[in-house]
């Protein structure tokens, strides 16, 4: 290694998370720059409306399972649990029925976590199914 220096992590396109009411998707780049971690801690900041995961090598059981060893991660990894899911939509107002999100992420070396900021979400792929 170069003295004084921190090798760079290039990647294509950016790191986010897409967050529907089938749950939170974390993609590849995600995925890649935490170096897969097995388990991962999920935060909410609501004052600030951030989103953060953290990694996690043991399970501790308020974490949950992120990268399995043979896991895939070519279309990034889904993480489904309709509490997190109401508690974003009510956080932030939205209507995870009617409209799927998209947050880009930027990794924090310091807390090694990913920080998502909710604020900063833009609408995609909007639903037209009929209300019930």
């Amino acid at each position: 290694m170069i003295d004084g220096f921190k090798k760079v992590q290039l990647m294509s396109g950016t790191a986010f998370v897409s967050i529907t009411s089938n749950g939170l998707n974390f993609n590849k780049n995600v995925v890649l720059k935490m170096d897969r971690p097995k388990f991962i801690s999920i935060y909410l900041n609501d004052d600030e409306k951030l989103l953060a995961i953290q990694s996690d090598e043991e399970q501790t059981g308020d974490n949950v399972a992120f990268v399995r060893e043979k896991t895939n991660i070519a279309n990034g990894v889904r993480v489904h649990n309709r509490e997190l899911e109401r508690m974003v939509e009510h956080m932030m107002q939205w209507d995870l029925e009617s409209h799927n999100y998209r947050i880009d992420g930027f990794y924090d070396d310091s807390a090694q976590a990913m920080m998502f900021d909710l604020k900063q979400a833009r609408i995609f792929g909007k639903k037209n199914y009929p209300k019930k």
